[in-house]
């Protein structure tokens, strides 16, 4: 499996701003409040990126050691890995929507510090979030020169 790409990750940042500044002004212009988000939106982002750091930080550890004790479990490496690819892209969306909101709430005539705030930290919490993926990622990733397994793969793709 290849990493997120950056592409990937600026494709739904701009797909969540569209969504989040859109959601805004359909939400105003049917006479219904604009969404605040609340300040514990931000903070449970950022407390998902740091669980998933701490999932990953095991795999880390056995890869990393020369003299592993044990072996690295590839079904629990795996989740942890699909887990991470599907926070980084959250995080992206979100954050993009985030931005999406903050784009709407500057251009209305009066700007509340209100709606700002909130909506700067759930924008540091997704970010938070992404790059913890990200690095968890990163983590679960076995370095190119590891002998688990490469080199007894053939360039057709079969064992040999």
């Amino acid at each position: 499996m290849s990493h997120t790409s950056a592409i990937a990750l600026l494709i739904g940042g701009v797909i969540g701003g569209v969504f989040g500044w859109a959601g805004q002004w359909l939400l105003v212009t049917s006479g219904i409040p604009a969404l605040i988000p609340p300040y514990t939106w931000g903070a449970a982002l950022a407390a998902l990126g740091a669980i998933l750091l701490a999932l990953a930080w095991p795999i880390r550890s056995q890869v990393r050691t020369d003299r592993a004790t044990t072996p690295v479990d590839p079904f629990y490496a795996t989740r942890v890995v699909l887990l991470a690819k599907a926070g980084a892209l959250a995080g992206s969306a979100l954050g993009g929507m985030g931005v999406g909101f903050v784009l709407f709430f500057a251009s209305r005539p009066v700007v509340l510090a209100e709606t700002l705030v909130p909506t700067i930290v759930a924008i540091v919490g997704a970010v938070v979030l992404m790059v913890g993926a990200l690095i968890a990622e990163r983590w679960c990733t076995l370095p190119p020169d590891s002998s688990d397994g490469g080199a007894d793969i053939v360039s057709g793709g079969e064992l040999s």
